[in-house]
């Protein structure tokens, strides 16, 4: 995995998060326009910190055509926690193996 990517796009994700809590805690009739702008950018970060974990350091420098829209979409690899399917992801196995 690379580390620098998913932690650049944690922190991105991290701070979006801080602002949407902090703009709640100061006007609860914070705008639905700017709480689907900072959702939007949150998402896009943590679906990139996911979707891009493997990428090089040159492809995340130099992307090919359409990298950004893939990496920014929802996993499609990703059960949640309590969906049969999250114990089936290749690391359960590997950990029986040690």
């Amino acid at each position: 995995m690379n580390a620098n990517v998913i932690l650049f796009n944690l922190k991105e994700a991290e701070e979006e998060l801080r602002r949407l809590i902090a703009a709640f805690e100061a006007s609860p009739d914070y705008s639905f326009e700017n709480y689907h702008v900072g959702m939007a950018h949150l998402y896009h970060h943590l679906n990139t910190a996911w979707n891009s974990r493997n990428v090089t350091r040159e492809q995340w420098r130099d992307p090919s055509d359409g990298a950004f829209q893939r990496w920014e979409q929802m996993p499609t690899d990703l059960p949640l926690i309590g969906s049969d399917a999250y114990y089936d992801l290749p690391e359960y196995d590997d950990m029986d193996k040690e």
